[in-house]
């Protein structure tokens, strides 16, 4: 059941998200048919490869629509297939290389022996092994370049589903986990959408007029509408503490504390932030609790 929903769950965010896409890539399919078909055409008419009133050029496009068809279910099964065993992870993750390509090589093997085989049905010759092998030869060196291109692009588009899928659900629950007051994440207003931040993300708050600004990791400054003294209630169970007026820290990625005329703490980035008299007996209770 679990597995099932998982499937389901991909194809609605798909469709939900990448509709056009789809549709543009059935356009696609449709082009590579009719340039398929108006290139063998022109080349039995110039090397008189056959008679002409033995086919016509809705002959050859058929023949061609029907081969990628196949091509297009193989495909979509056999994604659904990963999907719903839970491999799409692993699969669909181009960063590395072999499974790629060795999924890429599967397909290209299963389309042309399945087409070399529907050939020898439609043309009622007989599936001995020495046909088929010739059938799939043939269509090996036919259809090897213009389907490897194609599984390409179809893979990609099943990758960036994936990856988006997982931060479509991460960022739910993150929100969810804003919601019941489990602050784990600080969500910041920008246009009509709402940017999510981990708060794992971020280094150090600044305040900035009549808002704040959150300084992360990736060097990145968001500006929020809020002020030092709510986030200071709002993170103060999360590791990040008020080291002076117009900062607020997160502890995590405190490299080192000095403690001088004018104390300061270090970022991970190298970024000092200056403490307060004031605050020097939070961060020295902290350190040491925490120690």
């Amino acid at each position: 059941m679990k597995r099932q929903s998982q499937l389901i769950n991909f194809i609605q965010f798909m469709h939900l998200k990448y509709q056009g896409f789809v549709l543009y890539a059935f356009a696609m399919v449709l082009f590579l048919v009719l340039f398929e078909s108006a290139q063998q055409y022109y080349f039995i008419l110039q090397f008189e490869l056959a008679p002409t009133d033995q086919f016509s050029i809705i002959d050859l496009a058929m023949a061609h629509a029907y081969r990628w068809m196949i091509w297009l279910s193989i495909m979509l099964v056999y994604c659904g297939a990963i999907i719903y065993t839970g491999q799409s992870g692993r699969v669909f993750n181009l960063s590395k290389a072999w499974p790629a390509v060795s999924h890429l090589a599967i397909l290209i093997v299963i389309n042309v022996l399945v087409i070399s085989i529907i050939q020898l049905v439609l043309n009622n010759r007989a599936l001995t092994f020495d046909n088929i092998w010739d059938n799939c030869v043939f269509f090996f060196y036919q259809k090897t370049p213009i389907y490897t291109l194609a599984h390409v692009a179809i893979l990609g588009l099943f990758h960036l589903v994936n990856v988006n899928q997982n931060l479509a659900i991460e960022i739910f629950d993150l929100k969810n986990k804003i919601k019941k007051g489990n602050t784990q994440a600080l969500s910041i207003k920008i246009g009509n959408k709402s940017k999510i931040i981990p708060l794992s993300d971020i280094l150090w708050i600044e305040a900035y007029d009549y808002c704040v600004k959150i300084h992360t990791v990736s060097q990145h400054t968001y500006a929020m509408r809020n002020s030092l003294k709510a986030l200071e209630k709002k993170l103060q169970d999360n590791h990040f503490l008020r080291v002076h007026r117009k900062a607020i820290v997160n502890m995590n990625k405190v490299s080192e504390v000095s403690y001088n005329s004018t104390s300061f703490l270090t970022l991970e980035n190298q970024i000092k932030i200056d403490i307060a008299q004031s605050r020097l007996r939070d961060i020295k209770s902290f350190l040491q609790s925490a120690g």
